[in-house]
């Protein structure tokens, strides 16, 4: 498969794509932020954090942009409280893991930027077809599996590093899990299993 394997699906996007829409101004295009958390490559420190939001205010926040913050099981405490401090009430910062809160900013979101730690949420992200970009942060080791799994996905046409500018692309939305299981069955079927 091209990318991790994850759970998400479009029909399960698109079934609770509203579950935040009361938390939102309607009147503006909505950019997605999904926080993954330290792992053995990167660091969250907040002066990490704090580029990665001023490269969304400076690209989206000025551009009229509403802002939702979605965490992961990983996400420091701190980082969201960092979070919600940074951008106040006027964006939506979701303090806990909420799966349908998740599912509702892929769905919303014009744009979706997730953090360079997790292969899996650029991933789920790459199921919807729309534009993701990847925030990166300075790693503390080698991170060669990382830069492999960046360059397949530049390659795909799904990711772009969140430098200075916003710029839109298209592409047909990653559902490898489908395509594996589709792949899976027909083997079974063939070979008598089932």
């Amino acid at each position: 498969t091209k990318g991790a394997i994850h759970y998400l699906n479009t029909q399960e996007i698109n079934e609770n794509k509203n579950y935040l829409s009361n938390k939102i101004k309607s009147e503006k295009e909505i950019i997605a932020l999904i926080l993954g958390g330290p792992n053995n490559y990167y660091k969250y420190t907040k002066r990490n954090i704090e580029n990665i939001f001023l490269k969304i205010n400076e690209n989206f926040i000025k551009n009229n942009f509403q802002l939702i913050v979605i965490p992961s099981i990983r996400t420091p405490k701190d980082i969201i409280k960092f979070a919600n401090e940074y951008y106040g009430k006027d964006h939506l910062v979701i303090n806990e893991v909420d799966k349908r809160a998740y599912l509702s900013a892929l769905g919303l979101s014009k744009f979706i930027v997730v953090t360079c730690d997790s292969s899996s949420m650029i991933s789920e992200a790459a199921i919807t077809g729309k534009p993701v970009y990847v925030a990166q942060m300075k790693n503390k080791r080698s991170i060669h599996r990382f830069e492999n799994f960046y360059k397949l996905f530049k390659d795909l046409g799904i990711i772009r590093n969140l430098d200075d500018k916003i710029e839109s692309w298209n592409y047909k939305g990653l559902d490898e899990v489908n395509i594996a299981a589709t792949l899976v069955k027909e083997k079974m079927k063939k070979n008598g299993i089932i």
